[in-house]
């Protein structure tokens, strides 16, 4: 992140600056090892896969550490599993929980605990710039693990689908910015080409009586006599039924700046061309005014104007008279030679 590059940065400085009595301050020349390590933690423009920190509360119940041990399971091997238990109240201080995500390179947290106040509680973290952007709590109601469920297991490093049922994702805000938060948790490295086999798990999330359902399958490639396949759906786990109990969400501003991205990474603007929502190209041709009275149009009278109509009529009598006339002396012309043959016989 910016903030530890920039802590990091100030340290070695600070340490390599040696100054005397009297004399001027001068700067030792960086070792290679200083050098490389302040380049691997510096700012990118295209940023690396966001890893995810797994971590346990002061206390917890078996079943949270069910839920935790799938959700780094889901997340491998972009997921920092902490196995002691730790402190931390994101929703009361959140300098703990900055701390050890910014000590394990992690933007985001998934932190487990159970108390009698708030039983299976699950919290959802993202990070940005070394700080806390987005808090959501969740209450696990019921839950089944990967391990119950008998057959088969999704790959390592494979990309899920992830499919939203239910309006309240379209028409809250609150539900809207969580689910921004699960496909930011769920999607796995960024990839520009897909293979059929790469997609082998699909993750369903419904959204209905204030309730949460979370399902995941396995998908099972079968033959169709065709190039597509047909497919069918396996039930694979973790399935968990959960309820939103708290949140603290970024504003619209300092989301837009946490979004914001340099001029270097975008791509350059073609002219009359656009990308639409599903990423296919679309563009646009100017052309030149037509006539639409001079096309070459089946002749209908009943869809002539009117006024051009006599002076139509007209050209067409002398274009026949004119024919008549040709054919006319064509047939003289004929008869003539005729008789020519006839007397030099």
């Amino acid at each position: 992140s910016a903030l530890r590059y920039r802590e990091k940065l100030f340290q070695m400085v600070k340490k390599e600056i040696v100054a005397g009595p009297g004399k001027s301050l001068k700067i030792k020349k960086r070792k290679p090892r200083v050098e490389r390590y302040l380049k691997s933690i510096e700012p990118l423009i295209i940023e690396n896969t966001k890893k995810v920190l797994v971590m346990k509360g002061h206390r917890t119940s078996e079943t949270i550490c069910e839920v935790l041990r799938d959700l780094a399971r889901l997340a491998k091997p972009h997921a920092v599993v902490m196995t002691r238990k730790n402190d931390v109240l994101p929703f009361e201080d959140v300098n703990s929980l900055e701390f050890l995500a910014s000590k394990n390179d992690c933007s985001l947290v998934a932190l487990g605990s159970h108390t009698k106040k708030r039983p299976n509680n699950l919290i959802l973290s993202r990070m940005y710039d070394g700080h806390v952007l987005d808090l959501a709590e969740l209450g696990v109601e019921k839950f089944m693990s990967i391990e119950s469920i008998t057959g088969p297991k999704k790959a390592v490093s494979s990309k899920p689908l992830m499919t939203f049922l239910g309006d309240q994702w379209d028409n809250d805000t609150t539900y809207r910015k969580l689910q921004n938060l699960l496909i930011d948790y769920f999607r796995g490295d960024k990839t520009d080409h897909l293979s059929l086999r790469g997609i082998d798990n699909v993750i369903v999330c419904t959204a209905i009586d204030n309730k949460i359902l979370i399902y995941t399958y396995f998908i099972r490639l079968l033959k169709s006599g065709t190039r597509i396949p047909a497919v069918e759906l396996v039930p694979m786990g973790p399935n968990m039924n959960l309820v939103l109990r708290r949140t603290q969400f970024a504003s619209d501003d300092l989301m837009k700046h946490a979004c914001k991205q340099p001029k270097t990474a975008k791509k350059p603007k073609v002219k009359n061309i656009r990308e639409s929502s599903m990423g296919d190209k679309i563009g646009r041709i100017h052309m030149m005014p037509q006539n639409l009275d001079k096309m070459g149009t089946r002749r209908m009278s009943a869809l002539r104007n009117k006024k051009k109509a006599p002076e139509e009529n007209a050209n067409a009598t002398v274009e026949k008279a004119g024919k008549t006339t040709r054919k006319d002396d064509s047939s003289k012309d004929e008869s003539s030679g005729k008789r020519r043959k006839k007397n030099m016989d």
